[in-house]
């Protein structure tokens, strides 16, 4: 199971680039081919997020994209609140509806499904995208040590 959408993945990995590229714009062409974004669906996702005040964005040859958000300030469930998928984890394990419906009279697996969500949830709204940056910076370290 999923826990979120490609827009929040392809969004946070996005928003990892620029948090680790905060001195200078970034082309969006350079995002998508770095982190290996389909180039239409990263356009509509940093338009959104400009739209929203999280990216500053700038038109013409020497523009991009940046930051306006702190990447310390801005967690990954901001970011799933922001692309408006906080429903997606309403949802029943089981069923296609939101869990509460089932709270009178719970599936077998409800209450240990809570618990679960609630850790996950925890989880996204304390890793900010600064968090996601430093793993990113590690990662690229490794791949050009290894000459990948």
């Amino acid at each position: 199971m999923m826990i979120y959408s490609d827009t929040i993945r392809y969004t946070l990995m996005a928003l990892a680039y620029l948090a680790l590229h905060k001195d200078r714009l970034v082309k969006a062409d350079e995002i998508a081919r770095t982190q290996n974004i389909p180039r239409p669906f990263l356009s509509k996702i940093l338009h959104e997020l400009s739209k929203r005040d999280v990216l500053i964005s700038v038109k013409g040859p020497k523009g991009g994209f940046a930051l306006k958000v702190d990447p310390k300030e801005l967690t990954m469930w901001d970011v799933i609140v922001l692309m408006g998928e906080e429903n997606k984890f309403q949802t029943c394990i089981l069923m296609p509806d939101k869990c509460e419906v089932y709270e009178t009279n719970p599936c077998v697996v409800h209450h240990r499904w809570e618990k679960m969500k609630k850790k996950i949830i925890d989880f996204l709204k304390s890793t900010t995208i600064a968090d996601l940056a430093s793993v990113e910076e590690r990662h690229l370290a490794q791949m050009l040590s290894s000459g990948k």
